[in-house]
């Protein structure tokens, strides 16, 4: 069996890797340090299916082993059987997701070993091992052979990995270690902060994170760590709008990552035409026949939407059809007429958001990708705000006619994780 990063295997890092979620990116910024702990992601790969082959090729290394070469072919097949154009020359790329996901996973796992109570007391130290990197950097030497004990703060931004291509290392320590070895506790270095810029090339554009001279950014955190502490909780789910009374909760603004918001407002709502209001008093199937069609779908025959994104949506009955009973539910009431804005909301929206978000209920994580439109609609004397949500969980979607639908506060609420589409002016 080939190695993994500094072993074989074990338990406890494939673990930490299986409890990831694939989350859609368009650039490396979107998801930043301790999220990484719970979402898989590849910079570029905004599509759920490809992202979930990159997994595969990925997981396969890390549970079975494997070379840098086979992963490779594995890798070449993915990016052929999805035509994916990604940046960058393909043995950087290749090896930047092979040797981070391998080290980072490994790391974790040797987190969580280091996390036993009982194997703390009989080995309550840390050792920083500066790794054989061909180009190493001077913090890092500075730093092989320091020993702190396990609790020092220090470790909480300096545990390895501590930069692309880091292969520094931590070890536990016990007395007779120490002895053995001719060390001694020392004191943490104090810890002097910069400012970086990153993303100057991100499609949301860059921003300014504050990180230990000596660490990339991104990488000031101990992996796995955020997954011990519980520092995430399970989220549950509501309506995809906020409601406008304070303390509200929806599953926009409910426990997730990431929390990053734009800059930018949205762009000005659409003009839409009175016919996008569908006639009052059809029956349910008539109200889901008008919104499959618009989709070439029919409650017969399902059909696969591409949305702007590239990423495939499946219209059909089921959409309307209550799990539990199989009965038809169209929506709530005196939404129906509202459908076609969903519709469109769905086929040609504002932005595209996409987000990490935790079920109290389930006890499990799921990925909501986030359709938001606004739309100026004739003879209606208020602006309309249509949000269209799905994930693994099923689908939401509503549409509304009030002052929040232009109230900069409540949107701001809505837009929320990774935007993956923004429509121009």
């Amino acid at each position: 069996m080939a190695v993994s990063h500094g072993s074989l295997p074990f338990q406890e890092q494939i673990d930490y890797f299986r409890g990831k979620v694939d989350l859609p990116i368009r650039a490396w910024t979107d998801i930043y340090a301790q999220e990484h702990d719970w979402a898989f992601v590849v910079a570029g790969a905004n599509k759920r299916a490809l992202l979930a082959d990159l997994r595969g090729a990925v997981e396969k290394v890390i549970t079975a082993g494997g070379t840098l070469e086979q992963f490779r072919r594995d890798f070449d097949q993915v990016v052929e059987r999805h035509g994916w154009q990604y940046n960058g020359e393909r043995g950087w790329r290749t090896r930047v997701i092979y040797e981070t996901n391998l080290r980072q996973s490994y790391n974790a796992g040797r987190e969580a070993q280091m996390a036993d109570p009982e194997l703390r007391k009989r080995r309550p130290y840390g050792l920083y091992r500066h790794g054989d990197s061909a180009n190493p950097r001077p913090q890092h030497l500075a730093w092989n052979g320091l020993v702190l004990p396990l609790e020092d703060p220090w470790w909480s931004t300096h545990s390895p990995q501590n930069g692309w291509g880091c292969k520094c290392k931590k070890f536990m320590l016990s007395e007779r270690d120490l002895e053995r070895q001719g060390l001694k506790v020392g004191t943490a270095p104090a810890i002097e902060y910069e400012d970086q810029v990153i993303g100057k090339n991100s499609p949301n554009g860059p921003r300014t994170v504050r990180v230990p001279k000596g660490i990339d950014p991104g990488f000031e955190y101990a992996p796995g760590r955020s997954r011990l502490s519980d520092a995430v909780p399970p989220l549950r789910g509501y309506d995809p709008l906020p409601e406008p009374t304070p303390g509200a909760k929806s599953s926009a603004t409910a426990a997730g990552l990431p929390n990053r918001r734009p800059q930018a407002p949205l762009p000005p709502a659409r003009k839409a035409s009175a016919e996008r209001m569908l006639p009052a008093g059809l029956s349910d199937e008539q109200y889901m026949a008008r919104f499959l069609a618009e989709f070439g779908a029919t409650p017969e025959a399902p059909a696969v939407f591409k949305d702007v994104t590239g990423d495939a949506v499946v219209i059909g009955r089921e959409l309307f059809t209550q799990a539990k009973t199989g009965k038809l539910k169209v929506g709530k009431p005196g939404h129906s007429r509202e459908l076609l804005l969903l519709a469109d909301a769905l086929k040609s929206p504002d932005e595209v958001w996409v987000r990490l978000e935790w079920m109290y209920a389930q006890n499990k994580a799921v990925v909501r990708r986030r359709y938001i439109s606004r739309f100026d609609v004739a003879g209606e004397p208020l602006p309309a705000l249509a949000v269209f949500e799905v994930g693994d969980d099923g689908w939401d979607g509503i549409t509304t006619f009030a002052p929040n639908a232009d109230n900069p506060e409540y949107l701001e609420q809505l837009r929320l994780g990774v935007r993956l589409y923004r429509r121009g002016q």
